[in-house]
């Protein structure tokens, strides 16, 4: 018993006995199945073929090997002559004349398996010796000669001619003979040797040809014997033929206590032979003989026909072969037990045996046979049985077997259904949303969430109770519309019902509560209300809760009308915030729609004022006594609409109504036009600001665009620019580099040349002095060089005037001067000679450096 805390599995009873469950992990199977793949053939009480309580069944039980009377091959007589000697058929019919010779050919014969087909046996041969000397003794004995000439009986070739001679018969072949004994007379004419049977009247003699592919039939001293291919010659008058049997035409033939049986491929033939048990008794025992062919010696052999091996069942006498196809299992009873054969060729034999039908393994989920049951539990399914009147609940997948008599299978049922029980066991699923109602003992269990099981035969589970929030409409009912409504709720009560159906009469205004106003006015209101139960327990021990939705309606109803007959009519259509359109209009809509029967007409301004406050004043007086007295939770109450009863008072005030709505309607079609208007030149403007702004916008894009190109292309300039510039600054670099080692070289060409001048010059007076006035004079182009004004001035007035032009006086110091800075400039030579170097190097690393 669990009633508190739901379970989430249904567990087995593990002390169970005689139950096998198979593991779906451990098993693999070839059947197809719904199952979590379990094998049948796994089962503990499904045989298989080769069961011990089944037959051996090898190849002795399909045979006549060990059965009394058994043979390798029938015992065929052997020929005793040949038809392509015909002399040997004359001397076997004279030599026979003897009666012991016969039991002699018997003695000698050597019965070679080896020997060719039709030919005679070794012994018969002329060349051995017994036939050599049965050849002299008859020589005695005949009496026919070749004849000469003319004379004699002529014997054609391929004939033979018989005579008698003291009672006995001989033989003569092809030719001319005389018979030299008076004693001795012709029997007949010559006959043919191409007959397949000779047989003289007044004799003894009896030639037999038998052709291949078949055996005779015949009697000797009442013996019987079967002769093989060949000619075979009798001269004892003891010898009887009683037919021919050809192989290819018969598959089954007896010749007294010779039996020869063929089986066909696909078949067994059902025959009864003769057995010898451990202890020496003999005993008749039917036998399934296989394909091939048979023989055997016995009087007591029986042949009962042929049956196809693709038959499921072949029963005979005590044996019974079932072949079980895949996929199913057979029921049968063997000394009274039931056993199930799985899939296989079963050899049983019993002298009790029953067969109780097929079971399809593939579409039966139970296979119940005698005192065994097979149920395979399916994902989702729970099987329901009693197992020593203890009931079994078992929901685990997979193949269970049972053997035994105290256990008896129900039914299966969905694991899915809320309630399961089985005597005192139950399985009870109670739903989100629902509880359990139950009993234990007497005492109130409720039942949350969940899965349960329960035990106990003293805890009755009663019925399910919804908790969810349900709505009822409040309809006004009379005396006859409730004793009805009670009437139709107890026939259509069930005791495991979620709900209860809605009754009601299918009036205009059947769902209306009727009450009336203030000021006497009959209206109709259609509302609903919302609960639900929140204390389950509370609420079935204070009230039935079959009777809970009229305990709420009726309640709901009350209250509703003491709160319409508090209230005037003029009081529902008022509202704090009248506007146009929105007192008559509404109201007149509302009151028509009514009159028309609009289903759940939307509530005006007005009324959705009033509906509020009787939504809170029924809220205060019913949600909390309801809950603290019963356990319910009136959640909620709407009131769609509501109805004036009085068709001449509805009437009034539609019209009237109507009236101040054309008015109101007028001043809303005034006001409509000014805000037309207003609202044409607002949208106006707005289009124009809009234009206005695209325009602009459009502009500021073409500006942006425009401004980018120019960025762009002034970029593009300065890069140009920029290159071009450092194109130029190289270029201008390497010139002044070639023109500053141009002026180098000329400077150092020069300096080198007015050297050598100058050393050539100093070499002479003249030549020192001619320098120095060379030298004088440049000085003097050069400081006059830029002079734009001549200034003349009398070198008597001021000598000393730079301006002034030179006197010897003054040439003669001059002279001397520069004489000395001959001298100087001789010692400074070097000096200056080096400096320029120095500065030469210095201009060319600043040109380099510059590029």
């Amino acid at each position: 018993m669990n009633y508190g805390k739901p379970e989430s599995e249904i567990i087995v009873n593990e002390q169970m006995l005689d139950v096998h469950p198979i593991p779906a992990s451990t098993i693999k199977s070839n059947i197809t199945t719904r199952s979590n793949g379990d094998n049948f053939n796994d089962l503990k009480l499904v045989d298989k073929p080769d069961s011990p309580m089944n037959a051996r069944g090898d190849e002795t039980s399909f045979s006549l090997r060990n059965c009394l009377g058994y043979l390798r091959r029938l015992p065929l007589k052997a020929p005793n002559s040949s038809l392509q000697n015909p002399q040997t058929i004359v001397n076997m019919v004279n030599i026979l004349t003897d009666p012991t010779a016969t039991a002699e050919f018997a003695k000698e014969e050597e019965h070679n398996e080896q020997r060719e087909e039709g030919e005679p046996d070794s012994v018969f041969e002329p060349t051995s010796e017994l036939m050599k000397k049965k050849l002299k003794e008859i020589k005695k004995k005949t009496s026919h000669i070749k004849a000469p000439s003319v004379l004699g009986r002529v014997v054609e070739p391929g004939n033979i001619c018989f005579y008698k001679k003291d009672g006995l018969t001989f033989a003569v072949t092809e030719g001319r003979w005389l018979l030299r004994s008076v004693k001795a007379r012709w029997i007949g004419k010559s006959m043919s040797l191409d007959r397949d049977k000779i047989l003289l009247q007044d004799s003894k003699v009896l030639i037999v040809r038998v052709k291949p592919g078949e055996v005779a039939l015949a009697r000797e001293q009442g013996v019987e014997v079967i002769l093989d291919v060949g000619t075979h010659v009798f001269n004892s008058g003891t010898v009887i033929l009683e037919g021919r049997v050809k192989f290819a035409t018969t598959a089954h033939f007896s010749h007294g206590r010779y039996h020869y049986l063929r089986v066909s491929r696909g078949h067994f033939g059902k025959v009864w032979v003769e057995t010898m048990s451990s202890s020496g008794a003999r005993t008749l025992v039917p036998r399934l003989l296989d394909e091939g062919e048979h023989y055997i010696d016995s009087h007591l052999f029986k042949f009962e026909g042929f049956v196809k091996c693709s038959i499921d069942i072949i029963e005979h006498g005590s044996i019974h072969l079932i072949s079980v196809p895949k996929g199913k299992v057979a029921k049968v009873f063997q000394e009274t037990k039931p056993r199930l054969l799985g899939e296989g060729d079963h050899f049983i034999e019993s002298t009790d045996f029953e067969f109780h039908g097929w079971e399809d393994i593939i579409l039966n989920n139970v296979i119940v046979h005698g005192t065994i049951t097979i149920l395979r539990v399916t994902l989702g399914k729970i099987a329901l049985a009693w197992k020593d009147s203890d009931p079994v609940f078992i929901s685990d997948p997979g193949l269970y077997e049972f053997d035994s008599a105290n256990f008896s299978f129900v039914e299966f049922k969905d694991a899915e259904e809320r309630l399961i029980q089985l005597g005192a066991k139950k399985i009870i699923l109670v739903h989100t949303g629902q509880v359990g109602v139950s009993y234990d003992d007497g005492l109130l269990k409720i039942l949350p969430n969940g899965r349960h099981i329960i035990s106990s035969s003293t805890h009755i589970f009663h019925r399910f109770l919804s908790t969810q929030q349900k709505s009822i409409r409040l309809a006004t009912l009379n005396a006859n519309e409730r004793i009805s409504r009670k009437n139709m709720k107890k026939l259509q009560a069930s005791k495991y019902a979620q709900e209860d159906s809605f009754f009601g009469s299918n009036g205009e205004d059947s769902d209306l509560t009727i009450c009336e106003t203030k000021d006497l006015v009959k209206v109709g209101l259609r509302a609903d209300v919302f609960y639900s139960i929140e204390d389950p327990e509370k609420c079935i021990n204070k009230i039935d809760t079959d009777e809970l939705e009229d305990l709420v309606r009726e309640t709901a109803i009350a209250t509703l009308t003491n709160i319409i007959r508090s209230t005037a009519l003029n009081q529902i259509a008022q509202s704090n915030n009248v506007s146009v359109g929105s007192d008559g209009s509404d109201l007149l809509t509302n009151l028509q729609s009514n009159d028309q029967g609009i289903e759940n007409p939307a509530p005006s301004a007005p009324m959705a004022v009033f509906f509020e406050k009787a939504h809170d004043e029924f809220m205060v007086k019913l949600h909390d006594d309801f809950m603290q007295r019963y356990g319910v939770d009136i959640a909620n109450i709407r009131i769609e609409s509501f109805k004036i009863m009085d068709n001449d008072l509805a009437e009034s005030i539609s019209k009237h109504a109507l009236t101040t709505a054309q008015i109101e309607n007028e001043m809303a079609n005034l006001e409509g036009k000014s805000l037309i208007s207003t609202q044409t030149e607002r949208t106006s403007a707005e289009v124009k600001n809009i234009s206005a702004q695209a325009d602009a916008s459009a502009l500021k894009t073409t500006a942006d665009a425009e401004n980018q190109r120019k960025i762009d292309a002034a970029r593009a300039i300065a890069e140009s620019l920029k290159i071009n510039a450092k194109a130029e600054a190289e270029a201008e670099a390497e010139a002044i580099l070639m023109k500053a080692k141009a002026e180098a070289e000329a400077i150092a060409l020069k300096a080198r040349a007015e050297a050598e001048r100058a050393a050539m010059l100093s070499r002479t007076e003249l030549g020192q002095q001619e320098a120095l006035l060379n030298i004088y004079s440049d000085m003097v182009v050069k400081s006059n060089q830029g002079v734009e004004k001549v200034v003349y001035l009398d070198p008597s007035v001021s000598r000393e005037s730079p301006f002034a032009l030179s006197g010897l006086h003054n040439l003669n110091q001059d002279l001397h001067s520069l004489t000395q800075i001959g001298i100087a400039a001789n010692e400074t030579q070097v000096e200056n000679r080096a400096d320029r170097q120095s500065k030469f190097e210095k201009i060319n690393v600043h040109n380099k450096q510059k590029v």
